[in-house]
């Protein structure tokens, strides 16, 4: 028997048509966008794990679905498990549900997962299925699922990011195919906003800029710019962009955020329930803005936001920094514990178990046939997707529809993504071909091209990064600290001192070798998860 407890409805709700449920949107096979009962309606013919992996490779969205069928209970999530899916057995019975805590508080005698805690507290997210509960797992990114009478779930992935091969065309070809690629997605974009007001959360890079560019030049007006974190050269870049596209620029500034109590405030522990879900850090970066905007009313309700997320990724801002193989002798695994799993110094046992817990993600990998290049790992990029980019940057856009908004993102398009996939790494790196296409078709056109004031990467910044890094567990703690708090756009400091105090009183030790405040929101975050498995006395009231 299947038990299904489907409990977040904020923003996309829940649609249950017949023996299905669905949440989220698509595009179908011919480009149109689906959501609420007609996107539902497409899978009540689907009866068999087969076929469901099938129709969700023609489809591309941010969804989770699941169908009742004779064999049991099919269950399938996008391939950037935008709406995770939970589940655990008890006796002859899965229990199923959007929210991990909520199967936590149904559970007997709930155990801490001792072994991914040190990689949930080192790079804010658990890998593969586990969650830093035992028993309770979570569907992987690109993942159908047969829940039977069978004491595991037969699973199958759907859909990798990996190349089938690589164009050989040359720069100019490729980047008029891109452009008209980026005309293309514009229109549709627009069409699934259905007039409704755009909010583009603006920053000083390229792909929130090239979305807000795109909406200008299909000439959308209902537009709305929001920037926030504290003054700085992003904001001012982005204040000149809405100004001279004409847009509306809302600028939340995080100084005037209060931050006292955050940690006893009923709507941020909702949030971090949501956002958490047992095996990712809550994402606090836009957290602020958008409850900001919505208390004060500055953004119309059924809004629509457009964020540009991974945008940058998809063109190769990251094969310099984690895809290409510097040390031919370094096994990947060891590659990614070194580069991903930094928040804190590892103590030797601990990198052990994240190492061999890579080996074994990459030993139940069977991806299909294809193009692989000498220098770049095209099977990390793939990974880095389906675990760091699902748990973290996908995870944030659930902002959105906690607080009621829906949401797209654009620089995940499929054909998007397809289009980059074949483009060879040389045009990717630095995000050569993608930047020269943005600032020659959108940004030099409508006048939001800064040349010098640009932030961009560049193979000499790069290399002093990297050097960087290296010294890094070096540098004295407190001088680490001050550079932190220097480059705190955000305000995390303020943030997570709520948080940090919080655990000095339950007499939680806190890291002193932080690298970053991130990792005092995954202590923070692991030690309230504790606290629900093995609930604390309260702290006795001095005299």
């Amino acid at each position: 028997m299947v038990h299904t407890m489907l409990t977040y409805n904020n923003g996309f709700q829940w649609i249950q048509a017949g023996r299905v449920s669905f949440k989220g949107y698509f595009l179908d096979s011919g480009g149109r966008f689906m959501t609420g009962k007609a996107a539902a309606g497409t899978f009540e013919d689907v009866g068999s794990i087969k076929e469901l992996a099938a129709l969700l490779r023609c489809i591309d969205g941010a969804f989770s679905v699941i169908i009742r069928t004779a064999d049991g209970l099919l269950a399938g999530v996008d391939p950037m498990r935008m709406f995770p899916l939970f589940y655990t057995r008890e006796g002859r019975q899965w229990h199923i549900s959007d929210s991990a805590e909520a199967l936590l508080k149904r559970a007997a005698s709930p155990e801490l997962h001792k072994e991914v805690l040190p990689e949930f507290l080192s790079a804010g997210f658990v890998m593969g299925k586990d969650t830093l509960v035992t028993g309770i797992q979570k569907t992987s990114a690109a993942e159908v699922l047969l829940f039977s009478d069978s004491e595991k779930p037969h699973c199958r992935t759907y859909s990798y990011y990996l190349p089938e091969d690589f164009s050989n065309k040359g720069a100019p070809a490729l980047k008029e195919e891109l452009h008209h690629l980026l005309q293309s997605l514009s229109r549709r974009m627009i069409e699934s906003l259905g007039g409704r007001t755009a909010i583009v959360p603006l920053s000083g890079g390229y792909d929130s800029r090239l979305i807000a560019c795109m909406l200008k030049m299909q000439g959308y007006k209902k537009v709305i710019c929001i920037t926030y974190g504290r003054p700085n050269k992003e904001s001012r870049i982005s204040r000149r962009v809405a100004e001279q596209l004409g847009y509306r620029w809302e600028f939340v500034n995080y100084t005037d955020i209060p931050a006292e109590g955050l940690t006893n405030d009923p709507l941020f522990l909702d949030w971090t329930s949501y956002s958490g879900n047992l095996s990712s850090m809550p994402y606090l970066q836009e957290y602020f803005a958008v409850k900001s905007l919505k208390e004060k009313n500055l953004i119309p309700e059924g809004s629509v936001f457009l964020p540009g997320h991974t945008g940058d990724y998809i063109a190769g801002s990251y094969t310099e920094k984690t895809i290409r193989i510097r040390q031919r002798k370094t096994q990947r695994a060891h590659r990614l514990t070194n580069g991903y799993f930094r928040f804190f110094p590892l103590k030797k046992k601990q990198k052990e178990i994240i190492i061999k817990r890579i080996e074994e993600w990459f030993g139940a990998y069977h991806p299909p046939a294809g193009a692989t290049d000498e220098q770049y790992d095209v099977f990390t990029e793939d990974w880095d997707l389906k675990e760091k980019f699902s748990s973290f940057v996908f995870n944030s856009a659930g902002v959105f529809p906690f607080f009621g908004y829906d949401f797209r993102l654009p620089l995940w398009d499929k054909q998007f993504r397809d289009f980059f996939r074949k483009v060879p790494f040389a045009l990717r790196s630095h995000k050569k071909l993608y930047n020269e296409v943005l600032e020659e078709n959108y940004f030099i056109p409508l006048k939001v091209y800064y040349s010098r004031e640009e932030i961009s990467e560049t193979p000499k910044r790069l290399k002093l990064q990297r050097i960087k890094d290296i010294l890094q567990p070096l540098i004295p703690g407190y001088i680490r600290q001050k550079r932190m708090a220097e480059r705190d756009y955000l305000c995390y400091e303020r943030f997570t001192l709520p948080m940090k105090k919080s655990m000095e009183q339950a007499g939680t030790p806190v890291p002193d070798q932080l690298n970053s405040f991130n990792a005092i929101i995954a202590h923070w975050y692991a030690d309230r998860i504790k606290n629900q498995i093995i609930p604390r006395p309260a702290p006795r009231k001095s005299e």
